[in-house]
């Protein structure tokens, strides 16, 4: 039998995070004795942590807010996209026992991009954090152009200047352009998410920016607001006649491509189907309750 391995995703909160639904589902698909926990960590608590990755006593670690930057600056050495992306959301050991930091959101976007057979022309990417600068890469690299908006002009300015792709617009004069017609439209801001107070407004650039026949609306956030089936982004796109896709799938790629780092093995289709299904489960459990 596998000796079990202790893997873990941590933030501060974390209470809300399916990580653990999903990747525990994984783990026993595919047969393993290993756990998977959410553990709440402070900034002041992240180095302490990290040097139980670095001893053995974890074994991966999936990394969420706020200590994606300074996890950064904590690790050994980088996958790529982390420079590109700015933060780090996976942590393992490598061989040679040196602390890996890697980004998997970039390529768990556009692997669920692809899964949904959405591959846009010209892309319109909401927010200037982590979340849209992945977003930005990832249709990038799906050979889209992508334009940026914040409601503060600075912010996109410098998430294009700092990823190296990509236009910044200005939020208030979305839709005047009449050649910026947008077949995808990502909203990568915490709008719509549990306590998140932006989410009507994130919703209402729907109606203001031009969009192609067939347009997709696309939410980073996989869990609405309680008591409600869809975040407000998503509630608008149904009600504009947009098709609407939520973050589940970015959810499911990005942790499959975490624990294939951390086990050192793919993560097949199989298994991707077992973990949508138990976030699924779960989210439909607490609309329930």
């Amino acid at each position: 039998m596998s000796a079990v391995k202790r893997f873990f995703v941590i933030g501060d909160p974390i209470g809300h995070s399916l990580s653990p639904v999903m990747q525990r589902a994984a783990l026993a698909a595919l047969g393993l004795p290993h756990t998977f926990e959410a553990r709440r960590v402070t900034l002041e608590e992240l180095p302490p942590v990290l040097d139980q990755v670095r001893r053995g006593q974890i074994s991966g670690l999936n990394v969420t807010m706020p200590l994606k930057v300074e996890t950064l600056r904590l690790c050994d050495l980088f996958t790529d996209d982390v420079a590109l992306a700015g933060a780090v959301n996976t942590v393992w050991l490598d061989a040679t026992g040196r602390l890996v930091g890697g980004n998997t959101d970039v390529d768990g976007l556009r692997a669920d991009l692809l899964h949904q057979d959405i591959v846009p022309r010209r892309v319109l990417v909401l927010g200037g954090g982590g979340a849209a600068r992945a977003a930005v890469i990832a249709a990038s690299r799906l050979g889209a152009a992508v334009d940026v908006a914040t409601r503060r002009e600075e912010q996109a300015t410098l998430l294009v200047r700092a990823v190296g792709r990509g236009t910044s617009v200005l939020w208030n004069e979305l839709g005047r352009d009449p050649g910026a017609v947008y077949d995808l439209i990502i909203n990568a801001t915490s709008g719509g998410m549990a306590g998140g107070t932006d989410g009507v407004s994130v919703a209402d650039v729907l109606a203001s920016a031009r969009t192609a026949t067939g347009a997709v609306a696309y939410d980073v956030v996989y869990r609405p607001p309680k008591n409600a089936s869809a975040t407000p982004f998503l509630a608008r796109a149904k009600a504009l006649g947009l098709r609407g896709v939520d973050g589940v799938g970015m959810l499911v790629e990005q942790g499959a491509q975490a624990l294939s780092l951390f086990l050192g093995t793919p993560v097949d289709a199989s298994v991707r189907v077992v973990m949508r299904g138990a976030i699924v489960e779960a989210l439909r459990g607490g609309l329930a309750n």
